[in-house]
This record gives structure tokens, C-alpha cells and sequence, in this order.
């Protein structure tokens, strides 16, 4: 499964021409990815047959959120859901770097739809307790970018999880080092696929990752 982040239409209809099998549908992109506008998400889900994650993160910075940021985080995913959104992506941690555990089960139970965690995960002291936190709280997925200074980490990680639930790697996963992600046993990347910086989504990219995966699953169909 390649996952596309997308901070504009243009991106996420590039993404999805190009073969993306699902679109994170965010803005901003020198924050990281903010929440888009609910409308982006209409347009898509009229258009799209593919599933649409999209992010409630409502400013950048700090993943340390006050009562005031939950309130907007739980409207922003609110929003997103009405208009179509197959699962949302959040997070928020405690002062103290933790994942903020009952913030964070309150609005999956909300929702009732799958949920990912964002990369607030990477900020934790400790990735290993907060998997098993994420994991009482209700996430589907845990998106992490673990792996661009640790695959070791990040493995370890994955044979934590054990199926329980997913690990999506992210940060700068391109197709000259998607393979090393793959090769530990993770069927799912997650990519920009921005090859220049101030332009957006690369379609060639897109294919150039899905071709790296189909070659993964062949070689792994054939041994």
C-alpha cells in the first residue's frame, strides 16, 4: 500500500492519476501538514475511488496541546469526517512528552472510524510504551519516521506491534531508499514523492515507488 501525502487538489488528483492506493490529504507543507479545508475532502470523495486520510492538526510546532487545541482538533476531525474522510490522522502528548492517552481514546471513541497517529509518536521519550499506549487508545495505524535514523529502531518497533497494529514509515521515503524499508517486512511507505523543493507531487515518483513494491512483492512471491 503507498500512501501519498498531498498538500493541495492538484497534488492529491496528480497522486491518485499516478497510482497512489491512498492520499493524505493535508496543507501546509513547510509545517509538516496541517488541516486542509473540509471542502478539499468533498471534492475527492466525488472523484476518488481510493481511500482518503486526512489530517486534523490545526497549527504547527509543539505537539503539546492545551483543552483550547483538543476543542479544535476534535471539531477539525469532526469536519473531516462529515465530508467524507475514510480515517483521521491526530495525536497530541502531555507536558511531560507523553502521549496525552485520555485526549487521545476520547476522540478515537468519537469517531468511530479508523484513526492514525501522527508523528507527535516520534516525539515520545519512549516510542516502545507509547506503541502500547496507542494501542489501548484506539489507533489503527502509527504513522513514524523512525526508520531515516534508526531501521534497528523501527523493526524492533514493528515486531512489538506483532499485527496489532500498523507501523507506516515516513520521512523522505523516495524511491532510491524505499527497498530498505521494505526488505524488513513493511507492506506499507508513506511519501511526499515532492522531488524539488516548492513543487508538489512528482508523478513518475509515485510510479517509481509502486514499481519498488510490486519488485519487493515479487521477489518476496519467488523465494
Amino acid at each position: 500500500m503507498l500512501e501519498v501525502c498531498t498538500f493541495s487538489l492538484e497534488d492529491a488528483f496528480t497522486a491518485a492519476h499516478a497510482g497512489a492506493q491512498r492520499l493524505e490529504i493535508c496543507s501546509n507543507v513547510s509545517a509538516g501538514g496541517l488541516t486542509a479545508p473540509a471542502e478539499w475532502v468533498f471534492v475527492l470523495k466525488q472523484t476518488l475511488t481510493i481511500p482518503l486520510v486526512a489530517m486534523a492538526r490545526h497549527r504547527g510546532g509543539s505537539f503539546v496541546y492545551t483543552e483550547e487545541d483538543w476543542v479544535l482538533t476534535t471539531k477539525n476531525a469532526e469536519n473531516l469526517l462529515m465530508q467524507g474522510a475514510d480515517a483521521i490522522v491526530f495525536g497530541g502528548l502531555k507536558a511531560d512528552g507523553t502521549l496525552n492517552f485520555d485526549q487521545c481514546k476520547k476522540l478515537n471513541d468519537n469517531l468511530g472510524i479508523p484513526t492514525v497517529l501522527h508523528r507527535a509518536f516520534d516525539a515520545t521519550p519512549s516510542p516502545k510504551d507509547t506503541l502500547e499506549a496507542a494501542i489501548e487508545a484506539g489507533f489503527s495505524r502509527i504513522l513514524t519516521g523512525i526508520g531515516s535514523h534508526s531501521m534497528d529502531q523501527l523493526q524492533a518497533l514493528q515486531k512489538q506491534a506483532d499485527g496489532r497494529i500498523q507501523l507506516i514509515p515516513a520521512g523522505g521515503i523516495r524511491q532510491g531508499n524505499a527497498q530498505r524499508y521494505l526488505s524488513i517486512g513493511l507492506e506499507q511507505l508513506h511519501s511526499s514523492a515532492i522531488t524539488q523543493i516548492g513543487h508538489g507531487v512528482n508523478a513518475k515518483e509515485v510510479q517509481a515507488l509502486l514499481a519498488c513494491m510490486a519488485n519487493n512483492q515479487h521477489l518476496q512471491l519467488s523465494k
